[in-house]
């Protein structure tokens, strides 16, 4: 493009300065052309861990993006870093973290991360990162308990405050019970193992770490969500915080790109194998994790769509947090999604047709 005379009209002194210096200077910085600098640094909380803490998560295409380093990549010619911090107190841990301006996205389930933003946390969904797999209600192998209208009565560990809870409101719900016709004992994931084994609880219900314990025999499942409505199973998120993006638009947009990509390659069948080896990194066997995604398209688990069967999950999940008492108001979840970035990483990518979008039940495709 030449400025003529005409163009330069147009201009007021200042722009017109700025434009002939980015005309003369091809290579010049997206900063000098008036986009925001990067931070020194970009801090990312994961609400999991792997075994013993270790500083890796499953399940989620954020979760290869950090393996490969794939938003490293994005911001290395900027010198931005990137930080990745591990919770094993899981969603309500990065609630915490959150409100004390430790971090400026999370990847967090939807129980915790509606919790949060009840309480004030200003955050924004931007994308869906994980949900559709499967959960399942596991007992003793000796036990009396052979389905969920056994456990009236009985222990059931959950872990409060997280996607397990709701979880298991939603399956309890289908025999007709509540979480008041059970005794639910708050114990994190391993612990309500070892408590299943040793009989100090009756019930507990759980995901692909419960794997190990069937396999050798010492637990059965007596439910599992994959005979019913995906509509039991939970959802999670990449959210980023309100100041963050409003001091720092370009770069979710970046984030946001980046992570995009990751679930374009997590959703391409011929990466089934090195998905496993990714998720491995947690330290539980890759068996698990073979089994875990046996059933499932990489394509449909890997959607990063807001679509109406996601939105509809967080809706249902406010509702029964404000049901259970576990926020005092209730959440806009419409109002809380910010659809921008991923739109425009779509379209730049290509992808806007890739993911197929659900009607509310889930099952229904929309627009066939």
């Amino acid at each position: 493009m030449r400025l003529t005379a005409k163009h330069a009209a147009r201009f007021p002194r200042p722009l017109l300065v700025l434009a002939m210096v980015v005309l003369l200077c091809p290579g010049i910085s997206a900063v000098a052309a008036g986009a925001e600098a990067p931070p020194s640094v970009i801090r990312i909380g994961i609400a999991t861990a792997g075994v013993s803490g270790s500083p890796f998560c499953a399940l989620s295409y954020i979760c290869t993006a950090h393996v490969q380093g794939t938003i490293e990549r994005e911001f290395a010619p900027d010198g931005t870093k990137i930080e990745w911090h591990f919770y094993s107190g899981a969603g309500p841990a990065v609630n915490e973290a959150l409100a004390g301006g430790q971090l400026d996205f999370a990847w967090q389930g939807d129980l915790p991360s509606i919790v949060g933003r009840s309480i004030g946390l200003k955050t924004r969904l931007l994308m869906v990162a994980g949900g559709r797999l499967d959960y399942y209600v596991a007992v003793p192998a000796n036990s009396q308990v052979h389905s969920l209208a056994d456990l009236r009565g009985k222990r059931l560990a959950l872990f409060k405050g997280t996607n397990i809870q709701t979880v298991g409101t939603r399956i309890l719900e289908t025999a007709g019970l509540s979480e008041s016709d059970v005794n639910v004992v708050n114990l994190d994931p391993a612990t309500s193992l070892a408590a299943l084994v040793s009989g100090q609880i009756d019930a507990t219900l759980l995901s692909f770490w419960g794997f190990g314990l069937r396999d050798s025999g010492k637990i059965r499942f007596i439910f599992s969500t994959a005979d019913h409505s995906p509509k039991l199973t939970p959802e999670a998120a990449l959210l980023v915080k309100q100041d963050f993006l409003s001091r720092y638009p370009n770069v979710v947009n970046r984030v946001v790109a980046a992570s995009l990509r990751a679930a374009r390659w997590s959703s391409d069948e011929a990466n089934r194998q090195a998905i496993y080896d990714a998720f491995a990194k947690t330290g539980y066997p890759r068996q698990f994790f073979v089994d875990a995604y046996a059933d499932h398209s990489l394509k449909l688990i890997n959607d990063p769509l807001f679509d109406a069967f996601s939105i509809q999950q967080y809706r249902d999940v406010a509702a029964i947090a404000l049901r259970l008492h576990l926020m005092r108001r209730p959440v806009d979840i419409d109002g809380w999604i910010d659809p921008q970035p991923l739109h425009d990483a779509l379209a730049a990518q290509g992808l806007s047709h890739f993911w197929q979008l659900y009607a509310a039940d889930g099952t229904t495709p929309v627009g066939e």
